[in-house]
């Protein structure tokens, strides 16, 4: 699969996912809309992990050395955030209209705003060598989503 069709297909159906996301609530009966939402950002999860494992056969290493990378990683983090918050909180229906924005952006300025040189998979330089680009990298980046997912729904409170 092209990573260049799978990256087209996942800004728009993020696009889409957002737009419905924010139409959604003035359709109050509809019964099946938090399932459908909930549905959405499980499916928009899959694609961006598909294109981070297509990234990581590609390149040979965990797809963490470069801007882009972290930035696709970083839109993942967002949907798996919003996956454990619907899990664990039943009632925050309005969670896809804040988490849906933040991740579309995020995905279309490390896909159409950085140059294709920044976009390339690279060798990690000898400083990235090592298992703690996984461990740390990982941790940290999933740290700053869970932190701006937590500080947009404090914005909505306030």
């Amino acid at each position: 699969m092209n990573q260049t069709f799978l990256s087209n297909g996942i800004f728009i159906y993020l696009f889409l996912l957002m737009l419905w996301s924010w139409v959604e609530p003035f359709f109050p009966n509809v019964t099946k809309k938090q399932t459908s939402s909930f549905f959405g950002i499980c499916v928009a999860n899959i694609f961006l992990a598909l294109l981070l494992i297509l990234r990581w056969i590609e390149s040979g290493h965990f797809p963490l050395s470069n801007l882009y990378e972290s930035l696709i990683f970083l839109a993942w983090g967002f949907t798996a955030i919003h996956i454990m918050c619907t899990v664990t909180f039943q009632n925050l229906l309005f969670l896809n209209a804040i988490t849906t924005p933040i991740t579309l952006l995020t995905y279309t300025f490390a896909s159409f705003s950085l140059p294709p040189t920044m976009q390339k998979a690279t060798a990690l330089v000898p400083a990235l060598q090592s298992n703690w680009l996984m461990m740390h990298v990982t941790i940290m980046i999933l740290s700053y989503a869970a932190l701006l997912c937590g500080s947009l729904i404090a914005f909505v409170f306030y």
